[in-house]
C-alpha cells in the first residue's frame, strides 16, 4: 500500500471524525503514513498530503525516501511552533490528535500556539484499524524478519547446553541477528531456564543452565521497522514427565487454535479453542495471559487475541499464537508461532519446525 492509498484512508477518517487535519505523534503511525521508518518525528495530515515535521538529524535522510503526497519539514526552533504554523496557514478549524500518545503538556503548548479559533480534537484511534490489515509488502517484510529469527533460533539450539548461562545465550543470539541482516532485536530477548521458565516475561539472569532444564527462548527481530516474535522451548537431557506432558498439552492447544483460524470467526472463540483444551487437561489456572497479539510496526499491536475480544478475523491480519503453561517456581512452557489470516483460512508464516 502506497502513501497515496493510505492518504485515501486518512481522508475518510477526517470526514468521519468531522476534522480538517490530523496530528500523528505515535512513531508507528507516522512511519505507516510516510511509507518508511520515521523516528522522532510528527506527522501533520490534511486531505492534500502528509507533512513530516522533524529536525536536522533526519530531514535530509527522509527527503531521500519521501514521495508525493509525503513532504518533509525541518523545524529550527520548536516542533510545535512549526506544527502550529502549518495548521494556521491552512486555515483549519478542527484538528485531531492522538490522545493516547500526545502528552497533556504538549496539548497545552499546541493550544497556545494555534489560538482559540482552532479546536483540537482528541482521538483514541487513528491509523491502528488500517494497520491491522497487512498488505503484500508488509507481509513480505515480516517473512524476511521471520527467516532471520528462525535461523537465530536454530543457532541458539546449538548453543543451549548445561554449563552455559542465560545471559551468554542471549548475547550470542543478538550478535547473530545483526550479522544476518536484521536492524536489531525487536525486544529484549528472553532466555529463561529451569524455574525461571515459569515466569512468562522472565528477566535475563546469569543462571547456569543444568541437565533436566526446560529453556524458554522468546525473541524477535526488527527489519526495516517491521517486527517478528517467536518462542521455542528447548529441553536439556532427561525431562520430568510432568513437564513433558505440559509441553504436549501446549503443543496440542496451539495446533487446535491454528486449525480454528479463518475469516469471520471471533477472536474470543479462537482464544477459547486453546484455553478450553488446556483447562480440560488440568492446567487451566496455569495459562493466564492472552493467546496472542497483533504484530507489525509494533511488537504488540491490534488486534489482541484474547478471551474478551469479539472482533472478527479478516484476511490480512498477522498475529501470534502462543499458549503457555506456567507452574510458579518450577517450570514453564510456551510455544509461539506467527500466522496470517488468508481468504480461505490461515498460513503459518513461521513454518512448522516447532521444537
Amino acid at each position: 500500500m502506497t502513501p497515496y492509498s493510505r492518504l485515501g484512508y486518512i481522508r475518510s477518517l477526517l470526514k468521519t471524525e468531522g476534522i480538517n487535519g490530523l496530528i500523528l505523534s505515535a512513531e508507528p503511525n507516522v512511519s505507516y503514513a510516510a511509507g518508511f521508518r520515521a523516528p522522532d518525528t510528527y506527522g501533520f495530515v490534511t486531505a492534500r498530503g502528509i507533512a513530516l515535521v522533524t529536525d536536522f538529524r533526519y530531514a535530509a535522510d527522509f527527503k531521500r525516501f519521501a514521495r508525493s503526497p509525503v513532504s518533509v519539514r525541518q523545524y529550527e526552533r520548536s516542533l510545535f511552533e512549526t506544527m502550529a504554523r502549518l495548521i494556521v496557514k491552512d486555515k483549519l478549524k478542527k484538528v485531531g490528535f492522538e490522545a493516547r500518545h500526545l502528552s497533556f503538556a504538549e496539548c497545552e503548548i499546541l493550544n497556545q500556539r494555534v489560538g482559540k479559533k482552532i479546536t483540537l480534537v482528541p482521538l483514541q484511534k487513528t491509523l491502528e484499524p488500517l494497520r491491522e490489515i497487512k498488505d503484500a509488502d508488509e507481509v513480505s517484510c515480516i517473512r524476511r524478519a521471520l527467516s532471520i529469527a528462525k535461523k537465530t533460533l536454530a543457532f541458539a539450539k546449538t548453543r543451549i547446553k548445561p554449563g552455559r548461562s542465560e545471559a551468554h545465550i542471549a548475547a550470542d543470539m543478538e550478535r547473530f541477528v545483526r550479522l544476518n541482516g536484521a536492524c536489531s532485536m525487536a525486544f529484549e530477548t528472553i532466555v529463561a531456564s529451569g524455574p525461571n521458565s515459569s515466569y512468562p516475561h522472565a528477566r535475563l539472569t546469569d543462571r547456569i543452565m543444568k541437565e533436566g532444564d526446560p529453556v524458554v527462548v522468546d525473541m524477535g527481530v526488527d527489519l526495516n521497522g517491521y517486527k517478528c516474535d517467536l518462542t521455542r522451548t528447548f529441553f536439556l537431557g532427561k525431562i520430568n514427565p510432568v513437564v513433558l506432558r505440559a509441553a504436549e498439552v501446549v503443543r496440542q492447544a496451539q495446533a487446535l487454535a491454528i486449525r480454528h483460524i479463518r475469516p469471520g470467526i471471533t477472536i474470543r472463540s479462537l482464544d477459547a479453542a486453546a484455553r478450553n483444551y488446556i483447562t480440560q487437561q488440568g492446567f487451566g489456572k496455569n495459562f493466564g495471559h492472552a493467546l496472542g497479539h497483533g504484530i507489525g510496526l509494533e511488537v504488540h499491536e491490534s488486534p489482541s487475541i484474547n478471551k474478551t475480544n469479539s472482533r472478527k478475523l479478516e484476511p490480512g491480519m498477522v498475529f501470534t499464537v502462543e499458549p503457555g503453561i506456567y507452574v510458579p517456581g518450577r517450570f514453564g512452557i510456551r510455544m509461539e508461532e506467527m500466522v496470517l489470516v488468508t481468504q480461505r483460512g490461515v498460513e503459518v508464516l513461521s513454518g512448522n519446525d516447532r521444537d
